[in-house]
């Protein structure tokens, strides 16, 4: 997989007003979790596709296992058949993938580069639609040099995984078999360990270690269609949540962690939003080379604003000149 940099040279991140001016004073982005985004199918729309995926994976490894095993086959039939075992083996493997994340997955999103130079300049219609009457602002981003700032966060703090990628949409299987087919390969082969005769007759222990990195980036890189327009690119991120149980067994390997991300939560609409602060440090500068301030009755009070705020820095405000009125 490229790096994201290697396609996009710039990142727009689009927030309402009181969002940026968090962003410019605490000098941090917030990557919220994927339950409290503004799509329902986040993370969970590419269960089922994933199910379809390692069906003839693990049907090759039961047909496999009874040829090593010909007793077992008198057992499968009496489960209801191959077809009716490799299907439910396959749901409960998956769902046990889902569940090893720990339901712990935080989301930083970004508009990629568009082609178009236009939308470049000036940002969106559908995002700035989405702040309505209240207006946004596109934030961009210098693409490689925020690449190298998730990789300090990662060596400083507990995560597994963090990544920065593309989205992937539901209506395209050719970049979803050219981009998915090797991590989809390292999954399957994580999965048919369960199906030998080592597991199965001598109950050899299982490490499934290898997939767990694939499984996440590919259910994290997948969502609907109808959210193409975006062109998106996401920051994900998985901050390891350090109990006793996991001190005591890195203390007996001589291990250490390195310090765990802290929850916060946010207001919103009386709802209590869990995130986390990335790049919270503050050797840490955000790349940040320029604010779009989108349509607004006031668009040109607020870049004054914006340029006084930031006079001391090589920030460049502008203006979206599309006549959007909210």
């Amino acid at each position: 997989m490229q790096k994201v940099s290697e396609v996009y040279e710039k990142l727009y991140h689009y927030t309402n007003w009181d969002g940026l001016v968090g962003i410019l004073q605490t000098k941090t982005l917030w990557a919220t979790h994927y339950k409290f985004l503004n799509d329902y199918s986040e993370i969970i729309l590419f269960r089922d596709k994933l199910v379809s995926l390692m069906l003839p994976h693990i049907q090759e490894a039961c047909e496999e296992l009874i040829k090593q095993i010909p007793s077992i086959e008198q057992y499968i039939k009496e489960m209801g058949g191959l077809d009716h075992v490799v299907k439910h083996e396959t749901q409960v493997i998956v769902d046990a993938q889902y569940g090893a994340t720990g339901d712990e997955i935080y989301i930083l999103s970004f508009c990629g580069q568009h082609k178009n130079p236009q939308i470049n300049s000036n940002g969106l219609l559908s995002q700035w639609r989405g702040y309505g009457s209240g207006g946004g602002v596109a934030v961009v981003f210098d693409t490689k040099k925020l690449e190298e700032l998730l990789d300090i966060e990662s060596k400083r703090f507990e995560y597994y995984p963090i990544l920065l990628a593309d989205i992937i949409y539901s209506d395209d299987e050719n970049k979803l078999e050219e981009e998915f087919s090797k991590p989809l390969s390292i999954i399957a082969d994580s999965v048919k360990q369960f199906f030998t005769p080592e597991h199965i007759k001598e109950k050899k222990e299982i490490d499934a270690s290898k997939g767990y990195v694939p499984f996440v980036s590919c259910i994290s890189r997948y969502k609907h269609c109808g959210f193409k327009e975006e062109n998106e690119v996401r920051a994900v991120v998985l901050p390891t949540v350090i109990t006793q149980d996991l001190l005591e067994l890195a203390s007996r390997d001589g291990a250490t962690f390195k310090p765990e991300k802290e929850r916060k939560f946010r207001n919103k609409n009386g709802q209590l939003v869990p995130y986390i602060e990335l790049f919270n440090s503050i050797d840490l500068e955000l790349p940040i080379e320029r604010i779009i301030v989108g349509p607004h009755k006031e668009k040109d009070a607020r870049a004054a604003a914006l340029r006084v705020m930031l006079r001391n820095t090589k920030i460049e405000i502008t203006c979206s000149d599309i006549p959007f009125v909210g």
